[in-house]
């Protein structure tokens, strides 16, 4: 078997690619948020990353592409914590709790604030279907926990689609308000929504 170069201990020419990829998207998300995706240039993520535009060129082939890269990274975080919450088998209701809390920390993050907050009226109309379908999928997800949770008893007869568009309404509102420097973690933040829902979900 052939050794690799440097006993691996530098990554071959794929990670390298991988690693500065996602550096891009990451610093592009970043300066969509506190910017705006319009009002951010290639020539800024070039600055910001000091390297020359033509550079950012091996990696995407567009803005667009950025920011379409960016929202799948978010749904596709989004799903596979929701895939986890289905595949656990504690009741709905602290099934829900723990993906609110997921989804709170991935709304701070960099990827899920992107998806928030540029929404989709920038993209073409191919990945607008694209992310629609994305989107779609997690909202049938999360109103699929809310009816288990209403058929197991752990949470109160209610309108399921209402009851998670709310959640999602409330959390997705954090992209707007959440600091990094505040004294709340996401995690603290999404307990607390939580609680003030419980109340209204629980079995009387």
């Amino acid at each position: 078997m052939k050794r690799p170069a440097w006993n691996g201990e530098i990554q071959d020419r794929d990670e390298q690619y991988r690693i500065k990829r996602q550096a891009l998207l990451r610093t592009a998300a970043r300066a969509f948020n506190q910017h705006g995706y319009h009002k951010t240039s290639l020539n800024d993520l070039a600055r910001q990353l000091n390297v020359t535009k033509p550079t950012l060129y091996y990696y995407v082939k567009s803005k667009e592409e950025i920011l379409i890269a960016c929202q799948r990274i978010a749904i596709e975080q989004m799903r596979d914590a929701l895939t986890d919450a289905h595949e656990s088998q504690r009741p709905a209701r602290e099934r829900l709790r723990k993906f609110i809390g997921r989804y709170a920390e991935m709304i701070a993050d960099d990827f899920g604030r992107c998806l928030a907050l540029s929404g989709m009226t920038d993209l073409s109309a191919e990945a607008r279907e694209e992310m629609r379908c994305g989107r779609r999928d997690i909202d049938i997800a999360m109103r699929t926990l809310v009816e288990q949770g209403i058929a197991d008893g752990t949470i109160a007869p209610c309108d399921a689609t209402q009851t998670a568009n709310a959640l999602f309404g409330a959390i997705n509102w954090m992209a707007h308000w959440y600091r990094e420097d505040g004294s709340q973690t996401p995690a603290d933040i999404a307990n607390r929504m939580f609680d003030m829902f419980e109340h209204g979900i629980q079995p009387r």
